[in-house]
């Protein structure tokens, strides 16, 4: 029984990797925290922004902008995941808040782990420019919560992975009743009726400023609560192609993206709030899934995904 379970593990580990596009990078190691190798004891450690365009294999990053003095991004490793890979991040330092999590979501990633609830400093950025959050939400309260971008439940392989979605790296101030607990839960339960053996890929995002609502993290520095949240995805049509989604037509391939504004939905159905990528990136100003050129941006039929 055991020699089989391995087996079907490794398997699964083997066609994920496959299905997740690989790293794109040569010669690529899973990096230790931020920091040199030795550290001297009586110096604090160097931190290095962390490059994501090198990641060129990675069909969910969207664009990056290495020149901003206030974005930070992280990509995070576990071991035994595709190529260590988890999720990475968009942080902005002067918000306090992440603007995008991304990441793949295939059946490798499922499994019985509970949700952990371990809040911790994400330990690939400076602790100093992180919001304290370790031990409670945001203030006041009842109110907005720690809204997870990549949620505990889309990590429940192990341990290890669960963890990090408790970084405080991974969140953004997201009101609590009926959104954080109604429509957005319903998005993430609903993203795993449309996991494909060729991986579905996700960015998970904020955008905007609320206009009237602030908050504080429990030291009683400001977070910025977003006026938006959104999520958009990209997967191939028939799932089972065993190809990398870079290789694939437009024909072959679908998207389509969710936009939401921070409050109470009573209907808690997603699908209300479909629209297709390119309307989010006009709205945003941002760039999706920049290392797959054909995605299909421009449309989206709501036939073809299964949300309520």
């Amino acid at each position: 029984m055991k020699t089989k379970t391995i087996t079907w593990m490794t398997g699964c580990l083997v066609a994920c990797l496959v299905a997740c596009g690989g790293d794109g990078s040569k010669d690529f190691e899973i990096p230790g925290f931020p920091g040199t190798s030795d550290p001297d004891p009586e110096q604090p450690p160097v931190f290095e922004r962390y490059d994501l365009s090198v990641h060129t294999g990675w069909a969910e990053l969207p664009a990056v902008d290495n020149d901003s003095e206030d974005l930070y991004y992280a990509a995070h490793f576990c071991t035994g995941l595709p190529g260590g890979r988890n999720y990475s991040i968009c942080y902005s330092a002067e918000n306090r808040i992440t603007f995008w999590s991304s990441f793949p979501l295939h059946e490798c990633y499922k499994g019985d782990q509970s949700r952990s609830d371990g809040w911790a400093y994400d330990p690939e950025l400076p602790q100093s420019i992180q919001p304290a959050l370790t031990n409670g939400s945001y203030q006041p309260q009842p109110g907005y919560s720690k809204g997870h971008l990549l949620a505990s439940s889309d990590r429940t392989v192990s341990y290890a992975a669960n963890v990090q979605t408790f970084y405080v790296t991974n969140v953004a101030p997201q009101w609590q009743n009926g959104f954080n607990s109604g429509v957005w839960k319903s998005l993430e339960e609903d993203c795993w009726k449309n996991i494909c053996a060729d991986t579905l890929y996700v960015v998970s995002g904020v955008y905007g400023v609320h206009a009237t609502d602030e908050v504080t993290d429990k030291s009683g520095r400001k977070c910025t609560v977003p006026s938006h949240f959104y999520r958009v995805l990209l997967r191939s049509k028939a799932g089972n192609t065993g190809r990398k989604v870079q290789d694939l037509s437009a024909d072959e391939l679908q998207c389509v993206g969710f936009w939401f504004e921070n409050r109470t939905y009573p209907s808690g159905k997603p699908s209300a709030n479909m629209t297709s990528v390119a309307e989010i990136e006009r709205k945003t100003g941002m760039t999706f899934f920049v290392n797959v050129p054909n995605a299909p941006k421009e449309i989206f039929d709501k036939t073809a995904w299964k949300f309520r």
